[in-house]
This record gives C-alpha cells, structure tokens and sequence, in this order.
C-alpha cells in the first residue's frame, strides 16, 4: 500500500489496529495492546478505545480514496500575457 501522507509510525498503527481487528479485539482491548508495549498515538497520547476507532475509520477513507483514479483531467493550457 502507498504510504502518501502517513508516517511509518502512523501506518504501523493503522496495520495493527486493522490485524487485531480482524481477529475479533474490539477498540478497548486494541487500546490495551498497544499501552501494554508503550506505543503511544501520533500526538503522543495514551491510547483510548476511541483513538483506535478513528485510526480505523480514517484509514479505511484513506483506503478507498486512494484505490479510486483522479477525475481531474489536464488540458492545453494557454497563457496570454499582456
């Protein structure tokens, strides 16, 4: 997957908290494995049920945003200078 605009540290996080999910840890307990090893959030807070939630959530919009093809198309583009 492409790293745009996610640092490794972000990234691991969102690849975790997507494994542990997977494997049936809800957001609270993901929240306890990660404080169990001293990870903390990207702002350097404790993690909280609620931050897991949002790591998911906004990776998976981050997913879906990159999977899908720009609709933005470049043309001849003309400069006229006076």
């Amino acid at each position: 997957m492409n790293n745009y605009f996610y640092s490794e540290h972000q990234q691991y996080l969102y690849d975790t908290s997507k494994k542990l999910y997977g494997e049936g840890l809800g957001y609270r307990k993901i929240s306890n494995w990660f404080n169990e090893r001293n990870l903390k959030t990207p702002r350097g807070s404790e993690f909280k049920g609620n931050y897991v939630f949002s790591i998911l959530k906004k990776g998976k919009i981050r997913e879906e945003r990159l999977k899908t093809e720009s609709k933005w198309k470049m043309e001849e583009i003309k400069i006229n200078l006076c």
